[in-house]
């Protein structure tokens, strides 16, 4: 698909500024996520991370948290399989600090304040990016951790799935797409359901935990799921793009008052750009998504029955103008406006409120050199005015390898959950403020890519739950020190691709818990994954595993440390049709991420695949 080129940028910063052809594009990776316009991998700075399509297939998962878990600098909690209640750090930071966009458009919930990433459908996925450090001078609340961006499908041709394996889990998609000179269309659906297993061995009362209740039976999910996108191009100077997403179902967990859920996740997206003249884009992006959950409860006495609901809106419109100063130098300013509006059978005392930012960002190349500086201030209705900032360096000191230096402030909204939920909040909460300072070394070769880097967040305000008044505070500091591995190497038919983080994630507010570990933070993790190809075989041995963390504020609870083998094969029957085995957890490991709840064990699943090469 072939985009407006601004003409004479060819190399360094803004070699990628403007777009470039789908051949260019495969050549080296382009990113958007890292500074709100196009840039090639090389000219991005500080740590980020892609997951494509290509990898989405060949890990075979069967949802969005399994296929982010492992990945650099990132950990995830689950409660206990495929649709149960998932949460993603991102460098330490928690999921209330971490962005979630779909195709630029803010996903989640506004009473939690994180996005149900277990309801959206990793199907309708055609590439994540992960951009690791702050990022609220570019896009405001809620990036102290960083920014996870998760595109939707865009089919080329017709191509569809069908598997099946363990737990009774079914998982069919079917996919169209089609384009031209100027226009384009993409449609994709797909089922998924998973008769589960027993995610919970709670402990009723007393002494009381996890679900805070025994119920032996299976906890089973369902997701029905679509996407669409179409888009058109008027001559080199004007683009319209419009995408849909849908996913809804049923997940099923232990619970002493609730033990399902019936949940929709929708989201649709407007785009237009226009070039009035070379070296000037304006676009404009309009957005609408919404959270829907309603609460049940059965038992096989009295059957179903409605415990409330939870609806939430954010309603979302961005205008941006990039200017194309010299052939090394970007200006961007915009401004974005975003309406929260909250829909619950619970009363709370604020339902709506809205946030108007405005940012700059100025980029620029000198030889070697490269430099990003960014700012931005935000008016809240409900918590007031806040301005952040960044900067950021590079220095090539040899083709391939460059030394990057970066800091930013960020801050982390309170949610409606934490000021106004009935009984367990608190009015009075500060929002949480953020300063990250962060240091990294990287390598592009041909063959060998990797990536170095070593950081510090010290978070002022961190909102945590404290159990001796049932509702949240501020603690005084906290600090997340780092260091992040990175790296991929292509040896003829073999390659291989490491990740690993370790933290020092600590409580430095003063008070019985000064120097505690955070909660649920594991102090390693990462991913070690091993593939050959041999003729029509692909086979690949991914390990993914995490080091022990505490369950509590206390640091009285402490989860073991765990390392997961996957074992994936590929076998090309054909030029258009595969089939695919996978075994997971093929040690049959059993581990927790979160007290009570269980992970699954050994699994196996068979997917036959028709996609024209």
């Amino acid at each position: 698909m072939k985009h407006f080129s601004w003409g004479a940028a060819a190399a360094g910063l803004l070699a990628s500024i403007g777009s470039a052809s789908a051949a260019d594009r495969t050549a080296e990776e382009v990113l958007v996520t890292a500074a709100r316009v196009e840039q090639t991998r090389s000219a991005v700075i500080g740590a980020s991370s892609v997951i494509t399509r290509e990898d989405i297939e060949r890990r075979a998962v069967q949802s969005t948290q399994d296929l982010l878990r492992g990945e650099t600098g990132i950990d995830v909690v689950n409660n206990g399989g495929l649709g149960k209640l998932s949460n993603v750090f991102v460098r330490g930071a928690d999921a209330e600090q971490v962005l979630v966009l779909v195709d630029g458009v803010r996903m989640g919930s506004v009473t939690s304040g994180t996005t149900a990433l277990e309801f959206l459908p990793v199907d309708q996925i055609e590439r994540i990016e992960i951009v690791r450090g702050p990022r609220s001078s570019l896009y405001g609340a809620d990036a102290i951790g960083g920014v996870i961006q998760i595109f939707t499908r865009r089919a080329q041709g017709p191509s569809f799935s069908v598997g099946a394996g363990s737990h009774e889990t079914f998982d069919a998609t079917a996919s169209f797409g089609a384009s031209s000179e100027r226009a384009w269309f993409s449609l994709s659906g797909s089922r998924l359901q998973s008769a589960g297993y027993n995610s919970c061995t709670g402990a009723p009362f007393p002494p009381g935990g996890g679900c805070f209740t025994y119920e032996p039976d299976r906890d089973g999910y369902d997701n029905t799921s679509g996407t669409a996108r179409a888009g058109y191009r008027w001559g080199e100077r004007a683009e319209i793009e419009a995408s849909a997403l849908y996913a809804a179902g049923n997940s099923e967990f232990d619970g002493t008052f609730t033990n399902e859920t019936d949940y929709v996740q929708r989201l649709l997206m407007l785009r237009g750009s226009l070039r009035p003249l070379d070296g000037w884009k304006l676009s404009l992006t309009l957005g609408d998504s919404r959270d829907e959950q309603d609460n049940l409860y059965r038992d096989s006495y009295a059957g179903e029955s409605q415990v409330g609901y939870f609806d939430s809106q954010k309603r979302h419109a961005s205008l941006q103008s990039d200017f194309s100063l010299s052939e090394t130098q970007l200006l961007s300013l915009g401004v974005d406006y975003v309406d929260d509006r909250l829909g619950s059978s619970t009363i709370f005392e604020q339902t709506s409120r809205d946030n108007l930012g405005v940012f700059g960002q100025y980029q620029v190349q000198l030889g070697a050199h490269q430099a990003q500086v960014s700012a931005r201030t935000d008016e809240n209705e409900q918590f007031g005015h806040y301005s952040t900032g960044s900067i950021g360096w590079k220095w090539a000191l040899a083709p391939g390898l460059a030394l990057t230096a970066a800091w930013g402030n960020a801050f982390g909204a309170p949610t409606f959950n934490d000021l106004y939920y009935p009984g367990f909040s608190n009015p009075n909460l500060d929002p949480e403020t953020s300063h990250s300072y962060e240091l990294g070394l990287s390598s592009a070769a041909a063959a060998l890519r990797w990536s170095v880097s070593a950081f510090e967040n010290r978070i002022d305000h961190l909102i945590v739950f404290d159990p001796s008044v049932s509702a949240p505070n501020n603690l005084d500091e906290a600090r997340i020190r780092g260091i992040e591995v990175d790296a991929r190497l292509m040896l003829g038919e073999w390659s291989f691709a490491l990740g690993y983080a370790g933290l020092d994630p600590r409580n430095r507010s003063t008070g019985a818990n000064h120097g505690n570990v955070l909660p649920r933070r594991a102090r390693h993790s990462g991913h070690l994954e091993v593939a050959r190809t041999i003729g029509a075989v692909d086979a690949r041995l991914r390990l993914t595993g995490a080091g022990s963390r505490y369950d509590d504020v206390a640091n009285t609870t402490r989860l073991g440390s765990y390392g997961v083998l996957d074992l994936v094969v590929d076998y090309s029957l054909s030029e258009q049709w595969s089939l695919q085995g996978k075994v997971g957890n093929l040690l049959d490991r059993d581990y927790q991420t979160v007290r009570y709840y269980d992970q699954d064990d050994r699994t196996v699943f068979v997917t036959v695949r028709y996609q024209p090469r």
